[in-house]
């Protein structure tokens, strides 16, 4: 009897110091290492943030490239698809839009002849790129007609060049027309012009 006692207050006495010791490592741990949710925070907080790299547009072979003509004195826009300009190929939105400030300041002799007087961009995409050229429509400055070799020929309003030589014979004007075109016959229209030629034709 006395020896079970003796085995039951040893097993007791064991199993309570173990309990113990197990009670002060886990205080010790949670001392130590405050535990798995801190742990799992700070992994969380050190894991690298995932950021989605979107490459920007920019001007290909493959995007259209549109041209609204306006008109500033009449109001009207005549849209236009054309081949995007070599010098915009591979520019992003801000590149392009500083290319055409400068265009601005230095536009081709083709669109000054159409009284161009500003560019802008309206839209901008690698599948669809809009710009806008506004422009004032040079007006007709008139015509020259002189007397050449008996023949009416017509100059343009600067006497630079010919514009149209005629097989109107000067002689066979009437006399005040005559002395009008030998000290050259100014003529402000196109439209002017061809009447007068339709009216003395042979």
């Amino acid at each position: 009897m006395k020896f079970v006692k003796r085995i039951s207050l040893f097993f007791i006495y064991t199993t309570t110091i173990f309990g113990m010791g197990f009670i002060a490592n886990m205080a010790i741990m949670e001392f130590f290492y405050p535990g798995e949710d801190i742990c799992e925070e700070v992994k969380e907080e050190e894991s690298p943030i995932q950021v989605s790299v979107r490459e920007e547009p920019v001007i290909n072979a493959d995007t259209v490239y549109m041209v609204h003509w306006y008109n500033v004195k009449t109001g009207e826009t005549n849209i236009q698809e054309e081949t995007a300009p070599d010098k915009f190929m591979g520019m992003t939105r801000e590149k392009v839009i500083a290319e055409i400030e400068s265009y601005n300041q230095n536009p081709s002799l083709k669109d000054l002849e159409m009284g161009f007087t500003y560019m802008e961009l309206l839209s901008f995409s690698s599948e669809r790129t809009v710009v806008r050229k506004s422009y004032e429509p040079v007006e007709e400055k008139g015509f020259f007609l002189l007397n050449e070799n008996h023949l009416v020929v017509v100059y343009d309003h600067k006497l630079e060049y010919v514009y149209l030589t005629t097989d109107i014979l000067v002689e066979s004007l009437p006399e005040h027309i005559q002395e009008e075109i030998i000290h050259m016959k100014y003529i402000e229209t196109e439209r002017e012009l061809f009447n007068f030629l339709e009216s003395y034709s042979s």
